[in-house]
């Protein structure tokens, strides 16, 4: 018997018991729809958060820092009663110097070598308005800034003398829109360390978008070019004091290997280093065992699914008993009729597939609606479903009920045509 017409069969059986195969379908494709949701969520999730990650910074990027000897062997030990407790060691922070970013700078594989600046505004004002409170950060890498309004130089680099203005004080300066600030004068006063106030005037070249995410790591912050962020810096720091940096970005070549930089930068001295890649890995591991575990919750529905293709598959063959011994009789061969129950299981493992894949395509159609409700970025998808992996995984339900249905088609092919005419 061909086995276009075993298929052609198989499918008329199915339909003559609509019930039990949609019922069996719809169980398997329960299973089906957590597991296509969950590769939908993870595809999403993933896409969504390494835009969020390289938007904190380039992946090419490392943060250094100095690292800290703090000694708490003394307080780890139990005191006796009545002990005079020993006198507490005081471990100073110890910063980054200038000497430690011209060690860096000598790295193979660094291309440049940037310190973290921190700079204490005053206040800030611009259009003739009034002062307002406001902070400020220094820009330290070409990381992309969301932008309402204008443009930044390339690489997306801050120049000194320009300002990336907040977009809520757009309003509050008297600007009609954001279009409007572009080009405009900002003046902002910073603290001296007698207490005093001295002020840098900026033009205004870009002003950034509202925050959509409450993952974005956004605040209402004035960005400036790091050499003003370091000048400003200087000057705020008490003539007495050494320079230091909190902190060091490094950025890496495009042709050095990440990781072998931060080795190297390990090796060189007394620091500690991380990748914003290595951030990256920490946050997409989380997503992966979300993932997974939906993805197992699935599974289960798709186990106990096998016990009721199985169950089917036997009450079909004892159903269909009489229908089996007339097609032995009239020369239907054993492997034919095995082939034909195992068949019918694959339908049934194609219909579930394709019902919980249909529904979790029909869930990722409310991507607006579950973007507007946790305040993401409209247009953002947080399920995004990934076809190869869809059919991948119809075609593994197929299999899955073929492999249910062996024992229930095994007991069909055996069947004596005889006996099983005779039977009632």
């Amino acid at each position: 018997m061909r086995i276009a017409d075993v298929i052609k069969r198989a499918g008329r059986n199915l339909r003559q018991a609509k019930g039990r195969t949609i019922l069996t379908s719809l169980a398997i494709g329960v299973g089906a729809f957590t597991i296509a949701l969950a590769m939908a969520a993870g595809n999403g999730g993933r896409n969504y958060l390494d835009g969020v990650v390289s938007g904190a910074g380039d992946m090419r990027t490392i943060q250094v820092s100095a690292k800290q000897n703090f000694d708490t062997s003394e307080d780890d030990k139990p005191k006796k009663i009545g002990e005079e407790a020993p006198a507490a060691t005081v471990n100073a922070f110890r910063e980054l110097t200038p000497s430690d970013r011209e060690t860096i700078a000598k790295i193979d594989g660094v291309e440049k070598v940037l310190p973290i600046f921190g700079v204490d505004v005053h206040s800030v004002a611009a259009n003739n308005s009034d002062e307002y409170e406001g902070y400020m950060k220094v820009q330290y890498d070409g990381t992309a800034i969301d932008l309402t309004a204008g443009k930044l130089g390339d690489n997306n680099e801050i120049l000194p003398g320009q300002v990336v203005l907040p977009h809520k004080y757009v309003e509050s300066f008297g600007f009609k829109n954001a279009e409007a600030a572009l080009g405009k004068k900002l003046t902002a006063k910073f603290n001296a360390p007698d207490g005093s106030t001295f002020a840098r005037e900026f033009t205004i070249v870009a002003v950034d978008a509202q925050p959509t995410s409450p993952l974005a790591f956004y605040q209402d912050e004035f960005r400036i070019s790091n050499k003003d962020g370091e000048e400003i810096a200087k000057l705020q720091r008490p003539a007495d004091a050494p320079e230091s940096y909190y902190a060091l970005m490094v950025t890496t070549n495009e042709s050095a290997n990440v990781d072998t930089v931060k080795q190297a930068i390990l090796d060189a001295g007394e620091y500690e280093a991380q990748t914003f890649a290595e951030m990256r890995t920490s946050i997409m591991e989380m997503v992966n065992i979300v993932q997974y575990g939906l993805m197992g919750f699935g599974l289960l529905a798709i186990i106990a699914s096998v016990f009721g293709i199985i169950n089917t598959q036997y009450i079909s063959v004892l159903e269909r008993t009489q229908q089996i011994g007339l097609m032995k009789a009239l020369g239907m061969r054993r492997r034919d009729v095995g082939r034909l129950f195992k068949i019918e299981a694959a339908w049934i493992g194609f219909l579930g597939g394709i019902i919980g894949v249909g529904l979790a395509f029909l869930v990722t159609l409310l991507n607006p609606v579950i973007a507007d409700v946790i305040s993401l970025e409209k247009g953002t998808e947080l399920l995004q479903m990934d076809w190869l992996m869809s059919l991948v995984l119809v075609a593994a339900l197929m299999l899955v009920a073929v492999m249910s249905g062996h024992f229930p088609s095994r007991k069909a092919a055996k069947l004596d045509p005889i006996e099983a005419l005779r039977t009632e």
